[in-house]
C-alpha cells in the first residue's frame, strides 16, 4: 500500500514537471517573431527636434562702422539692476573721448524701451521706436 502512494506521489510530480515545461515551451515559441508570408516593408521613421528650432534664413549684415565721430550711438537699458549706471558711464566716456558724438539713452527718451519682453509684437514696437532714431549704433546693457 505504502508503495502504491509513494508511485502515485511521483507520477503526479511528473505530471507537474511535465506541465511546466510544456508552459515554459509555448512561451518560448511566442517570443520568436512570426513569419509571414507576405514581403517586410521597410519602416521609415522620422527624427522630430523636440528643442523647436526652427530654420533661421540667412541675411546680410549691417555694413561696419569705421569710427565713432559724427555717429548716433544709442544706449538700451533692460531694467536690470545698474544696467543704466553702467550705460551713464559708456556714455560720459564716449563724450569725453569720441569729437561729435550724439548719445541717445532710449531709457530715457522712450521709457516704454525699457523692459524686456517676449511678445513679438511688443519687440517689433520698440524696435521701431529705436530705428526712429536712426542711431548708427546701439549699445545694450543686459547687466544680470
Amino acid at each position: 500500500m505504502e508503495t502504491a502512494s509513494i508511485t502515485k506521489g511521483r507520477c503526479t510530480m511528473k505530471r507537474s514537471l511535465s506541465g511546466i515545461c510544456l508552459l515554459f515551451f509555448l512561451a518560448a515559441l511566442l517570443m520568436i517573431p512570426a513569419v509571414s508570408s507576405a514581403a517586410e516593408k521597410a519602416q521609415v521613421w522620422e527624427v522630430v527636434n523636440p528643442a523647436g528650432a526652427v530654420k533661421v534664413d540667412p541675411m546680410k549684415l549691417a555694413p561696419r562702422i569705421t569710427s565713432l565721430e559724427g555717429k548716433t550711438i544709442g544706449l538700451k537699458w533692460n531694467e536690470k539692476p545698474n544696467g543704466n549706471i553702467f550705460l551713464d558711464r559708456i556714455a560720459e566716456l564716449l563724450q569725453e573721448k569720441v569729437k561729435n558724438v550724439k548719445i541717445v539713452k532710449f531709457y530715457e527718451v522712450e521709457p516704454k524701451t525699457v523692459p524686456q519682453t517676449a511678445n513679438a509684437g511688443e519687440a517689433k514696437m520698440k524696435a521701431k521706436i529705436i530705428a526712429g532714431y536712426k542711431p548708427d549704433i546701439v549699445i545694450g546693457s543686459q547687466c544680470d
